[in-house]
């Protein structure tokens, strides 16, 4: 179950980084930047699972999540960048404008953070397959 699990997670988190991608070519800034955060929880959720035949207990510290998994310095390092963008922290004193101006030109720098957490961990998930 836990294979099936993982894969199906990894799958989103491979979904979301394609809508991350169009949403930042559209000019959703704020859309893009929370798509990769939810990347990045999926894909550290998918590894987990494969490990533990249940999904980590999350509270929105990406870093923490990469850390129960054993992500290298420069994953954890993505993570660090991702963090700040959930929702429930990010659109709290702000709105969806506010937001997209304040992520800006950022969001192409979270593509490429997305992108490389979503590398790292393809040989670990599909390597169980």
């Amino acid at each position: 179950m836990s294979l099936d699990e993982a894969l199906g997670i990894y799958a989103e988190a491979a979904q979301d980084l394609s809508s991350a991608a169009l949403a930042q070519a559209a000019g959703n800034l704020y859309n893009c930047a929370d798509l990769c955060n939810q990347v990045a929880e999926k894909v550290m959720q998918a590894v987990y699972v494969l490990h533990h035949d249940s999904r980590a207990a999350y509270d929105h510290d990406l870093r923490a999540l990469g850390e129960l998994v054993e992500a290298p310095p420069e994953i954890l390092a993505d993570l660090d960048l991702l963090t700040p963008y959930h929702p429930s922290a990010f659109l709290a004193a702000r709105t969806v404008d506010e937001a997209d101006l304040e992520v800006g030109d950022t969001a192409v720098d979270l593509v490429q953070c997305a992108r490389r957490i979503v590398r790292w961990a393809r040989s670990i998930v599909l390597a169980n397959r």
